[in-house]
């Protein structure tokens, strides 16, 4: 599974960052990554001890992959519903704590995971919700996007299902990013409905319109790509065992719908806003 995950992250051709002589930057002297750990706190129960699983590399593309696709593999083992963009996207800031005692914890139903470190914290948390702000470096952008995109593209993913992301202030230094879906029908409606961007009758003809021209296999492309956050036609092709051209005609179709948008000059698109709306009304 780490190997289908790891595309997802962008990284140099070797995946690690670039010499650096700044102290606390994760770096030895000779410019070499210093190894790090995170440790994945497995709940079968509230009332036992968890099952605890240590994740440790030197290369950090390496160890957000796998950390991501760890903690979403356990999660959903479970039966729990949390989509991977949004824990990708809070394992990735554990890079912005140098993984600095870093715990995973994914609590009995898998529908509840909390990120937590001992790094510099998050002082003005909801800036950190809108596109834009950031902390990230050069270093860090050879491993991650560092545009201040994540925590809103987390926020988006999790109204989507119906569910909550926030960030407390860890016991001593840190912070604590939980990500939470309660599961039930009518939970799920309300939150959905609350979710929604406001429509116009225009907007709402229009995604009306969108259930009649979009075929079903443009909304299964539409699925993987809200799965997997971005995608790019090879993956569609994968995914769906559908033709390189077919896989490209149906992205272009769903820009032109206004649904997703380009992420990046390799072809991989992502949803846009409209396309989260969309989304949410596919899962009504």
């Amino acid at each position: 599974m780490s190997g289908v995950f790891s595309r997802l992250f962008r990284r140099d051709p070797e995946g690690r960052l670039p010499r650096s002589s700044q102290p606390g930057d994760g770096f030895s002297q000779r410019g070499r990554q210093r190894e790090r750990e995170v440790r994945i706190a497995v709940y079968d129960s509230l009332g036992t001890v968890p099952r605890i699983v240590d994740v440790r590399a030197r290369n950090y593309a390496d160890l957000l992959n796998e950390l991501a696709s760890k903690t979403y593999s356990f999660a959903h083992e479970k039966g729990g519903r949390l989509p991977f963009v949004a824990i990708k996207e809070i394992v990735e800031n554990l890079l912005h704590a140098d993984f600095q005692e870093a715990v995973i914890t994914i609590l009995p139903d898998g529908n509840t995971i909390r990120v937590s470190d001992q790094g510099p914290g998050i002082i003005e948390k909801e800036k950190a919700f809108l596109p834009g702000f950031t902390t990230a470096n050069s270093e860090m952008r050879k491993i991650i996007r560092g545009v201040g995109s994540g925590l809103p593209i987390v926020r988006d993913s999790m109204r989507t299902i119906g569910g909550t992301v926030s960030i407390e202030d860890n016991l001593k230094r840190g912070c604590v990013v939980t990500l939470s879906y309660v599961s039930g029908a009518s939970r799920k409606e309300d939150a959905l409905s609350d979710a929604r961007l406001p429509e116009s009758h225009e907007q709402k003809g229009a995604l009306e319109n969108l259930d009649e021209i979009l075929s079903d296999r443009q909304r299964r492309v539409f699925r993987v790509l809200a799965e997997k956050g971005e995608a790019g036609p090879s993956t569609i092709v994968k995914e769906l065992d559908i033709s390189l051209s077919t896989a490209y005609r149906d992205l272009v179709s769903l820009e032109e719908h206004g649904l997703v948008e380009p992420a990046d000059a390799s072809g991989k698109r992502r949803l846009t806003a409209q396309g989260m709306t969309y989304l949410a009304r596919l899962a009504r």
